[in-house]
């Protein structure tokens, strides 16, 4: 597979089962790399509707290997926490780096500069007027996971749930029913 094969796949029809099939070729192909490769690129040579497609798709199809094959996702891992979830400026995109990001802290232990980042770009998602709903649940998981290992998340805990239920929609009011609940 290569990326112009990759990138027309991820600009096709979308279909009902298209992450879970997209996740599978790419893993038969072998091109985890490829993918993760092109999810993280800009791509300012796209056109803006087939770049949007791309990123926000090529994020979904990573998030379905995640969570389906982690082992197939973790040589990223790293690269993942260093860099790659802090740049990611897709808003599409950002709702699956952030469900990712939540799990992986389950996972794997970045370095402290790392997890600083991850909990400075997840408290910005957070609380940005601009991100959709499901960016902002993924983004309060991560830093829900952060809140033991980043001082200024524990302490900034209530203040940071307190700002999301400012324009909570009904499923971040019931998230923070679930989860959210201050210092436990």
């Amino acid at each position: 597979m290569t990326e112009a094969d990759l990138i027309r796949l991820l600009s096709e029809r979308f279909h009902g089962n298209f992450a879970d099939e997209t996740a599978r070729r790419v893993r038969d192909a072998g091109a985890v790399d490829l993918l993760y490769a092109v999810v993280t690129a800009p791509h300012p040579e796209l056109p803006g509707p087939v770049r949007q497609k791309v990123l926000f798709r090529g994020a979904y199809v990573l998030e379905r290997i995640y969570f389906d094959a982690p082992e197939a996702f973790m040589p990223r891992a790293e690269s993942f926490c260093r860099v790659d979830f802090a740049a990611c400026a897709n808003a599409s995109a950002q709702r699956h780096f952030g469900k990712i990001m939540a799990d992986l802290l389950g996972r794997y232990a970045p370095e402290p500069g790392d997890l600083e980042r991850i909990a400075e770009t997840a408290a910005g998602w957070a609380v940005s007027p601009e991100a959709k709903v499901a960016v902002k649940v993924w983004a309060v998981e991560v830093l829900k996971r952060c809140r033991e290992r980043v001082g200024w998340v524990a302490e900034l805990w209530d203040d940071i749930v307190e700002t999301v239920a400012l324009d909570a929609t009904p499923g971040i009011e019931s998230r923070m029913r679930k989860s959210w609940k201050t210092r436990s």
